[in-house]
Parts: C-alpha cells; sequence; structure tokens
C-alpha cells in the first residue's frame, strides 16, 4: 500500500495505518466498530503513539471517525457520500481522458497498464484485486499527464478503495470488471477516447448500483 508511504515519517505508524486498512478491505473490521489502541499496541509491541498517529492518518483520509471522549471507529458511508465519491471519480477520471493527447505514444504507462490488466485477469483474491483496480485506474489518471487532476484523484483514493471492497465483494462483479478494464485499455491503446470516455461512466454507475445493494 505505497499510499501511506509518504504521509508518516514513522515507519511503524505506517504498518499500523496499513494493517486498520486491510482489516477495513477484507471485512476484519466493520462500519462502526471501535478501534481499540491496546489491542494494536499489543499487536505491534509498541507504545499507544504509533498507534494514535495511525488513527490520525485514517481518519484525515475519511476512512475512521474519532468521536470526543468515546474513542475512534470504522466510518461508514452513506448512499450519498458513495454517490457523490463515485461522481468525483467518474468526472476526474472522464476530464482526464479528456486532456490524452496520443496516447499510444506513451509506451511506458500503456505497458504499465496492459501488466496490470493481465495482473487483474489472474487475480482471485478479493482485496489484491481491489488495489489493483484502483492502479489501473490511478494509471488512466497519469495518461492525463495533470498534477493537479492527479493530485485531486489521490485525495480520495482510501474511501475509494474502501467503496471499490464493497463492490467486488458481491458475486460475478470481478469477472465483469477483468472484461471492462481489458476494453478500456484497448480502447486507450487505439486512441478511441470518445468511445473510452462512454465506458468509464456505465463502469461508475455499475459501481453505484452495486454497492446500493449492498447498504440499503
Amino acid at each position: 500500500m505505497e499510499y501511506f508511504t509518504n504521509l508518516l515519517d514513522n515507519a511503524l505508524s505506517r504498518t499500523v495505518a496499513q494493517k486498520i486498512m486491510e482489516q477495513i478491505l477484507n471485512g476484519e473490521l466493520k462500519p462502526g466498530d471501535q478501534i481499540v489502541e491496546s489491542t494494536y499496541a499489543e499487536m505491534f509491541n509498541t507504545s499507544r503513539s504509533p498507534i494514535r498517529e495511525a488513527i490520525y492518518l485514517l481518519s484525515t483520509e475519511g476512512l475512521i471517525e474519532r468521536v470526543p471522549r468515546k474513542g475512534a471507529f470504522i466510518k461508514g458511508y452513506t448512499l450519498a457520500e458513495v454517490q457523490d465519491l463515485l461522481d468525483v471519480r467518474n468526472s476526474l477520471e472522464i476530464l482526464a481522458a479528456q486532456r490524452i493527447k496520443e496516447p499510444q505514444k506513451k509506451k511506458t504507462m500503456l505497458n504499465d497498464m496492459k501488466k496490470i490488466v493481465r495482473d487483474m485477469e489472474k487475480c482471485s483474491n478479493q482485496m489484491e484485486y481491489t488495489h489493483l483496480n484502483y492502479a489501473f485506474h490511478f494509471t488512466l489518471i497519469k495518461f492525463s499527464e495533470s498534477t493537479v487532476i492527479e493530485s485531486v484523484y489521490s485525495k480520495i483514493s482510501l474511501p475509494l478503495l474502501r467503496i471499490q471492497g464493497i463492490h467486488f465483494s458481491i458475486n460475478d462483479t470481478m469477472e465483469k470488471s477483468r472484461k471492462e478494464h481489458r476494453r478500456i485499455y484497448e480502447l486507450l491503446k487505439d486512441n478511441q477516447l470518445d468511445e473510452l470516455i462512454s465506458i468509464l461512466r456505465k463502469h461508475t454507475e455499475d459501481v453505484i448500483f452495486n454497492v446500493r445493494r449492498q447498504i440499503l
């Protein structure tokens, strides 16, 4: 989970944050569950200070809610919040796609995306697939060569991982996702950006539909 690398100076705090994030994505920690500092202090044989740093990081990223005098709890998302996050993602991806020029000449990024697609096609682990899915979409963002779009997209990375984890917990969604991402890659490689944008819109609508089924 390289997105933590530059967010904390303390390597142990990063490790704790990664552990909590894994537990959230695999369903071990559910919305409303409390993060007990002593549990993680014992798990990592450390004081509570790195645990608090990890909790602070995850709270700034929108995954944990800190309630005064009560503690820290796994945040749940309302359907409206899910809709907003996915609408923001879709708007950024479409904006990025509209900025792409001659994608067939960006060999390194195309090779990166092709490798991710191949890894997705071989992957059967839900949590690993969720991270590959994020890597794919972030690579698409990088094709725009816009540092502003890339920076804004990065700020919603962890909530997006959480929502995608819910989406991929539904049967057959990973198989459908593999086909769609292969198609997105092919369209990008062939510079068919209008069709690519159309598929991105439908792609997000499907995620919203599936997550709605899980939340309601």
